[in-house]
């Protein structure tokens, strides 16, 4: 762009309604390497925009990931609850049952002792 500003002739002159401007070749550098650098700069924004664009896609995703996994996790925990609620019932009938067969056992045994004594008893007299 600044050789075709320096190939022009060695003063431009801009005509306004009311007034008319000329520029040397040295302000005609200055407005071509500002015009550059402003295009270059552009360029740069429009880069990190898409940059900034596609981190946000990226950010989006992952929190999409991560929310299934806390739903996962969440289904787990309970899983865990219902199961720990499951073998608490179990344990407590185990218990009951443990406890029941206990009485029972006393029982037959209190039987058999009963018996065998009216038994001796009968025999013995």
């Amino acid at each position: 762009m600044a050789l075709v500003l320096i190939s022009w002739t060695a003063s431009f002159s801009q005509v306004s309604a009311d007034t008319t401007k000329c520029y040397g070749v040295t302000i005609l550098k200055k407005i071509a390497f500002k015009l550059t650098e402003g295009q270059r700069c552009d360029t740069l924004l429009s880069i990190c925009d898409s940059q900034i664009a596609n981190r946000d896609s990226v950010i989006m995703f992952k929190d999409i990931v991560i929310d299934g996994f806390e739903s996962e996790s969440s289904l787990k925990e309970s899983i865990i609850l219902a199961k720990k609620e499951e073998l608490r019932v179990v344990n407590l009938q185990l218990k009951k049952t443990k406890t029941k067969l206990a009485w029972t056992k006393a029982g037959w045994l209190s039987t058999t002792i009963a018996l065998s004594a009216s038994s001796i008893y009968l025999l013995v007299r």
